[in-house]
């Protein structure tokens, strides 16, 4: 064995030492999680893809302002801002950085999204479902026709091959692009060996310039209002095979007073139960629901008139009306509740 090979044994030997006490953590989250939402591994590879894009895009979005606008001159930030080798990732994932909450649940709310556009691909062409946009480009208000365009333009930024998921930086929320950036600027200082101010400068310009207006959900929210404003045909009831899926999230999202992550995020719930609840408040005809669920299942699970039916329609609108409450405010009422395990008296 050469002596490189022996050298790399040694390297990647003491850091497992270091991580060892972990491996039980790793295991027993595998054993015994707290949900029964499934993680399939097409998810897994497509958060890997998706969060491995994100750093290397503002990587390079920070080395190309402070090489180019700051006049830094420094090889391995030049080379990062013209070729995009990225030099954090790596870093960053190895140190947990990535692994905080903001960053996870967006990465969660991305991988889900790709896994339910993947699902509709198999129920309906890709050419029938950019129809389903293109059709608002000959819309009688022109302002209509414009939010369909721009939608339509935000979303072939993000579209990758089919059942990969592909990363856009309008997408992220100002907080989110703050939880990224910061740390990706930390990684980048260690990497390049560089103290001066100018990243952090350069870093603080990134976030000053970010604009998610351009992303995919804020489109599809203006659409979906100028839909609803409009009138006419477009008030029937949101469906993905209709509507697309973007437009689709972002119509009920603004219909039940809910935000379009969590609609999301509801269709990765076991039996997708929350989005049935979502859907019988808002009084969706039985047919519409059934064809809806059936579209989003990414398995053998079957929702049936009987049960829609007889779903009370009164406690679904209380429920759904709680959970448009912000999170602080729910996470507070759980902990605060009679009926919580951990409360005093309990």
């Amino acid at each position: 064995m050469d002596r490189s090979k022996h050298n790399d044994i040694v390297r990647r030997a003491s850091a497992m030492a270091d991580k060892a006490s972990f491996v039980a953590d790793d295991f027993a989250q595998a054993l015994f999680p707290k949900t029964e939402v499934i993680f399939n591994d097409r998810m897994r590879s497509n958060a890997q893809q998706y969060l491995r894009s994100v750093v290397e895009q503002i990587e390079k979005r920070i080395c190309t302002i402070v090489t180019g606008d700051l006049g830094v001159s420094h090889d391995l930030l030049l080379g990062i801002a013209q070729r995009g080798n990225g030099q954090s990732f790596a870093m960053l994932e190895q140190s947990g950085l990535l692994k905080t909450s903001e960053i996870v649940r967006h990465l969660f709310v991305k991988t889900q999204q790709s896994e339910l556009a993947a699902r509709l691909l198999q129920k309906i062409s890709q050419e029938d479902l950019e129809s389903t946009l293109t059709r608002h480009l000959d819309h009688a208000d022109p302002a209509v026709a414009k939010a369909a365009m721009g939608l339509l333009v935000a979303q072939s930024k993000t579209t990758g091959a089919t059942g990969e998921i592909a990363a856009s930086l309008a997408d992220l929320s100002p907080e989110i692009a703050y939880a990224f950036a910061w740390p990706i600027t930390a990684a980048l200082v260690r990497r390049s060996g560089f103290s001066g101010p100018q990243l952090q400068q350069a870093t603080e310009r990134l976030l000053a310039a970010h604009d998610e207006s351009a992303g995919v959900a804020r489109k599809a929210e203006r659409l979906a209002q100028l839909l609803d404003q409009s009138g006419g045909e477009n008030i029937s009831v949101p469906h993905p095979m209709r509507d697309g899926l973007t437009l689709f999230i972002a119509r009920l999202a603004r219909q039940s007073g809910l935000t379009s992550d969590q609609i999301v995020a509801f269709t990765a719930e076991p039996d997708m139960a929350r989005l049935v609840v979502v859907m019988r408040a808002a009084d969706f005809p039985v047919q519409e629901a059934l064809s809806i669920f059936a579209a989003l299942d990414g398995g053998d699970h079957i929702l049936t008139g009987a049960t829609y039916g007889e779903t009370d329609r009164d406690r679904c609108q209380t429920l759904v009306t709680r959970w448009a409450s912000p999170e602080a405010f729910q996470n507070a009422e759980r902990l605060l509740s009679d009926d919580f395990p951990g409360s005093p008296g309990k």
